[in-house]
Formats: structure tokens, sequence, C-alpha cells
């Protein structure tokens, strides 16, 4: 099995029956004023069959709910957009 990293999930597009997902990885880049930043470039993408995608989300969702139940992560309160305040 081929095993590869990314940092984060870019985009996730619907085409027809396939869901194609595309992952980036984090790379310093210096920007116009000499300063370094982050930036996510794309590395590599995933195309699944919409059941299969439906299954992988299936997955990470009870094992978030158990990550959560263990105390590995917590929830966060939604921030406050101030919307219906005052």
């Amino acid at each position: 099995m081929q095993t590869s990293f990314a940092d984060a999930i870019l985009n996730i597009a619907v085409t027809g029956p396939l869901v194609r997902i595309d992952f980036g990885t984090a790379t310093a880049v210096t920007n116009a004023e000499g300063k370094q930043d982050v930036r996510l470039i794309p590395s590599q993408q995933v195309v699944m069959p919409m059941e299969g995608f439906v299954r992988a989300f299936d997955t990470q969702e009870r094992l978030m709910k158990q990550l959560i139940a263990d105390g590995v992560l917590k929830v966060q309160a939604p921030p406050s957009d101030g919307v219906g305040s005052g």
C-alpha cells in the first residue's frame, strides 16, 4: 500500500457519480514584501465513487465521535457572528 501525506483538503467536487478530493501540503513561500508565508499547494487528488465517499464520511464521523468521547478532541461552540444579539 502506498502512503501519501497531506496537510489539508483543499476542495471536494462532485462530477457525475464521482467525488474528487484535492489534497494539499503546507509549503513556505516568500511573499512580495519578502516575508515568509505558508501556503497550501495542491499535491494529489483522490477520485472515489459517491458510495465510497459516503462510506468514508461515515467512518470519519464515527472516529470523530470516538475521539471526542475519549477526550482526545474537545467540541468548541461555533463563533458568535453577532446576529440576533443586542
